[in-house]
C-alpha cells in the first residue's frame, strides 16, 4: 500500500470519527431541549407565581452579631461570647471532669500535683487544707485544670463568680460548658480554670431529707443519695444498678443517647470500681442537670451536667 494511501485510510476514519461525535453531541442538546420541555410543563417557572407588588420580608434571625465577635439574643437576652460560640460549632467536649485520687503509701501532695500537671495550691484550695499534711487512704478532689472547685450557692450569679476570684466570665461559660450565664443553679459544680486563690474553699455537707423509705445503702456515698430520692429496691454497688434493675422488672434503657427524664437515675462512668449513680433534676437545652454524692468529697451533696450523648453516660434507670 503506497504512502498516499495510507494517508487517504487514516485521514477517513477520522473522518467517520467525527461525523459520529457530532451525532453524539447534536442528539444529547436536543434530548435536553426536549426534557426541560417537558418538565416546564408540569413545573411552570416559579417566577409565574411571584407577585411583584408584595416584598419578600426574610425572618428575624434568633441570634445577631455584635462587632464581628459577639452573638447576642433579644429573647431571651443574653449574649454567646467567641470561646462558646466557638465550642458550640466545633462540638468539642472539654476536659472538665474532676478525678477523686486515693492517696498511696509515701506519696506527698507534691507529687501528686506534679503527676497530675497542676499547682499544688489547687489541690489544697479544691480539698480545704491547712497545710500539706496528707496521709494514706485519703481521698483527695483533683480538678481538670488550675483554679478553683466552686460550689454555686442560692442567688449567686455568674458574674459574681467570675468577679470573686478575677476571671474572665467568658473563660468560666466555655469551659462548664455553659450557653447563657442565667444557666445555673443552687449546688452546681463549676470549674473556675486561672482562679485567684486567696482562701480555702469551704464545703459545706447538707443532711438532705430522706424521701425514699428504708435504705439499706450506707451514708455518704452516691447510692444513699439517690436512694434518698426515690424508693428502690437493692441493686448492689452502682456499676450494677442497670442490669440489677432491669432484672427487677424496671424500664431500663442502656447508652449516651436514650432518652433522659426528670426523676431518672443515670448511671455514669467513672474510674472508681463500684460505679458511680445520680438522680436526674433537669433536663434543657440539650443537657441533664443531676444532684449526686460523693463526687467532690464523700457526703457531699453537688450538682453538674452533661450533655445528651457524653460518652460518661452509661444509661438511665425510669
Amino acid at each position: 500500500m503506497t504512502q498516499a494511501n495510507q494517508k487517504l485510510k487514516i485521514f477517513s476514519k477520522f473522518l467517520i470519527f467525527g461525523a459520529i461525535l457530532f451525532f453524539l453531541i447534536s442528539f444529547s442538546k436536543k434530548e435536553d431541549k426536549q426534557k426541560k420541555s417537558f418538565l416546564s410543563f408540569f413545573h411552570p417557572c416559579p417566577s409565574f407565581f411571584i407577585d411583584p407588588t408584595k416584598k419578600n420580608i426574610p425572618e428575624t434571625p434568633p441570634f445577631f452579631t455584635q462587632e464581628k465577635y459577639f452573638l447576642y439574643s433579644i429573647n431571651p437576652p443574653f449574649t454567646i461570647f467567641p470561646k462558646v460560640f466557638a465550642q458550640l460549632l466545633e462540638a468539642e467536649t472539654p476536659n472538665n471532669e474532676i478525678l477523686i485520687h486515693q492517696v498511696k503509701e509515701g506519696e506527698t501532695l507534691l507529687a501528686i500535683a506534679k503527676n497530675y500537671n497542676l499547682k499544688i495550691e489547687t489541690i489544697a484550695f479544691a480539698n480545704n487544707l491547712e497545710d500539706e499534711k496528707i496521709i494514706p487512704g485519703q481521698e483527695l478532689i483533683i480538678p481538670p485544670v488550675d483554679g478553683a472547685v466552686h460550689i454555686v450557692k442560692e442567688g449567686e450569679t455568674l458574674e459574681e463568680i467570675a468577679k470573686k476570684y478575677e476571671v474572665n466570665l467568658e473563660d468560666v461559660l466555655a469551659f462548664n460548658e455553659i450557653v447563657s450565664p442565667s444557666e445555673i443553679s443552687d449546688g452546681q459544680v463549676l470549674i473556675v480554670p486561672g482562679a485567684k486563690l486567696k482562701e480555702p474553699l469551704k464545703i459545706q455537707k447538707k443532711a438532705p431529707i430522706f424521701a425514699g423509705g428504708v435504705s439499706s445503702y450506707p451514708y455518704g456515698y452516691c447510692t444513699w443519695w439517690v436512694a434518698q430520692k426515690r424508693q428502690i429496691p437493692s441493686w448492689g454497688n452502682a456499676k450494677d444498678w442497670l442490669k440489677n434493675a432491669k432484672e427487677s422488672g424496671y424500664e431500663v434503657c442502656f447508652g449516651s443517647y436514650c432518652e433522659p427524664k426528670v426523676g431518672a437515675i443515670v448511671s455514669l462512668k467513672t474510674r472508681h470500681p463500684l460505679g458511680h449513680v445520680a438522680y436526674v433534676e433537669e433536663v434543657k437545652d440539650g443537657k441533664i442537670i443531676f444532684s449526686e454524692m460523693n463526687y467532690l468529697g464523700f457526703g457531699v451533696v453537688s450538682k453538674r451536667s452533661l450533655k445528651i450523648g457524653d460518652p460518661r453516660i452509661l444509661g438511665y434507670i425510669y
